[in-house]
């Protein structure tokens, strides 16, 4: 019988006596009890929509570089403020921290959104020659992925016996 489940015992029984307590371990616990206050894998998402626009911008090669070229900078358009705002919003965790989530979550929209804004702009800027509809398309197919995040960001949990 494990330490954590003998002491729990000692509690339900009413027992008193602490000496059980001292010589649990102290600090760490196993991990594997807390799972639901782990980070959740979000950087899965963030992964996929790196593939994603990757894809799409080899799919548009025979089509010129330029098709290329814009199609990947869209999907960079899209992913980056989004790793951005999974690296912000998902700092924080527990109860305690309730504050801090909800702050986090809201500078890291807002950062998201600055980013993107940047990035269009910059793009629009910098590149010439440009093919908007191949990066506001790849950019719509990466923003897409994010419909999908449930089922990237899910666990894989052993059933409990």
């Amino acid at each position: 019988m494990s330490e954590a489940k003998a002491w729990k015992q000692q509690i339900a029984m009413g027992r008193d006596d602490w000496s059980g307590f001292a010589s649990r371990k102290s600090g760490r616990s196993d991990h594997r009890q807390y799972m639901w206050l782990q980070q959740p894998p979000v950087h899965r998402v963030i992964v996929a929509q790196l593939v994603v626009s990757a894809v799409l911008a080899l799919a548009l090669l025979p089509l010129g570089i330029t098709f290329t070229l814009s199609s990947f900078l869209g999907g960079l358009c899209c992913s980056l403020p989004n790793a951005y705002f999974v690296w912000r919003a998902f700092r924080y965790r527990g109860a305690r921290s309730a504050k801090l989530i909800v702050s986090s979550f809201y500078r890291g929209e807002a950062g998201k959104l600055v980013l993107t804004t940047a990035g269009f702009i910059l793009v629009f800027t910098l590149v010439k020659p440009l093919e908007p509809l191949a990066m506001f398309g790849t950019f719509i197919m990466v923003q897409a992925v994010s419909w999908f995040a449930p089922l990237l960001v899910v666990r894989r949990q052993k059933p409990v016996k």
